[in-house]
């Protein structure tokens, strides 16, 4: 049987896979502008207030967000270090302690689950010369690929924040004239959704966050600062994050008694009914709006290709494409009725 494909169609093939390999080299630029455009999309909005109600130019109220989150950032750094140091190292010297009390927990379990759980314990103490203050900053690093990165993200956003709609006119200087109008109208949905979620984000974990260390610091648990950070953090991952937040609180709090394990796990729970039926549905919903299935597998695909910052990205990007696979055909259909 003779295949008869015509030569276009063989370009366009090669062409696709050329520029999908291209697409896959540069994929540490395209994590950069894509971080870059999700902080511009937030910022946007307090951006124009500033220049409407304080006749801030744009540049101007773009570096004074970026300005006071420093402000912010470096007070928060030097009142939370110390406490932050002296219960890290606390948590480090009883190590050993709290390795010997899980062996003696698991010493009546089946034998085989005593050897996968020893293998795990084993490596620990490995695994927290790794996490020193070099593994961490290189794992900051990793995130940012180094402080050149960060600046790019910061100069990117600054200079699209600095122009009218600048998210429009960067990324429209891309599109075909014929199309730019439609773009237009999707783009402006998708900055929206990007503002809510990055701003309802941000209020979600400093609100789980601060309840969490509330929380433990009244039931005398140990190391609450730094398992409230764990759980802001884990908070950026939809949906499994509340879980995994609260693994270690529970971890740490069977040390002091399984009651005191229990009430830790009741706790959490707590928050997290607290999160989804109040908190999630006022700031998420109109942000997000998604299957959670598409969510999940989203999360999957973003775990494959970037690892946690992929999981992290995953809900705002798929936030996108589902506004363009939403909005694009009811745009055509109302161009074609004009």
């Amino acid at each position: 049987m003779k295949l008869d494909i015509p030569l276009m169609t063989v370009i366009k093939v090669i062409g696709s896979l050329i520029f999908v390999y291209f697409l896959f080299m540069i994929r540490d630029v395209l994590i950069i502008l894509t971080i870059s455009f999700i902080l511009a999309a937030a910022l946007e909005p307090v951006v124009d207030k500033l220049q409407k109600k304080l006749k801030f130019p744009r540049w101007l109220g773009a570096l004074s967000i970026y300005a006071l989150f420093l402000a912010i950032l470096y007070v928060f750094i030097m009142l939370v270090a110390p406490i932050l140091s002296d219960q890290a190292q606390a948590l480090i010297a009883n190590k050993d302690t709290y390795i010997n009390d899980v062996k003696s927990m698991i010493s009546s379990w089946p034998q085989g689950y005593q050897d996968q759980i020893n293998n795990f314990l084993g490596n620990i103490p490995a695994t927290i010369q790794d996490w020193q203050i070099g593994g961490i900053s290189q794992r900051v690093s990793g995130v940012f690929s180094g402080i050149g990165s960060f600046v790019a993200i910061l100069v990117i956003s600054v200079y699209v924040l600095s122009l009218k709609n600048g998210m429009q006119q960067t990324v429209s200087a891309f599109v075909p004239e014929s199309k730019k109008k439609i773009f237009i109208k999707i783009f402006s949905e998708i900055t929206r959704k990007l503002s809510l979620w990055f701003r309802g984000q941000l209020v979600l974990s400093f609100s789980v966050g601060l309840a969490t260390f509330i929380g433990l610091w009244i039931m005398h648990v140990p190391y609450a600062l730094i398992l409230a950070i764990i759980a802001a953090f884990t908070e950026l991952i939809p949906m499994v994050g509340p879980a995994l937040g609260a693994i270690p609180a529970v971890i740490v709090a069977l040390f002091i008694s399984p009651v005191m394990a229990l009430i830790v796990g009741v706790f959490y729970i707590f928050i997290q009914q607290l999160e989804n039926h109040i908190l999630v549905p006022q700031v998420m919903k109109k942000a997000v709006g998604l299957n959670p299935v598409i969510i999940i597998s989203s999360m999957l695909i973003g775990a494959k290709l970037l690892g946690i910052l992929g999981v992290i990205l995953a809900v705002p990007v798929a936030s996108s494409i589902g506004v363009i696979i939403k909005e694009w055909p009811k745009k055509e259909e109302e161009k074609v009725g004009n």
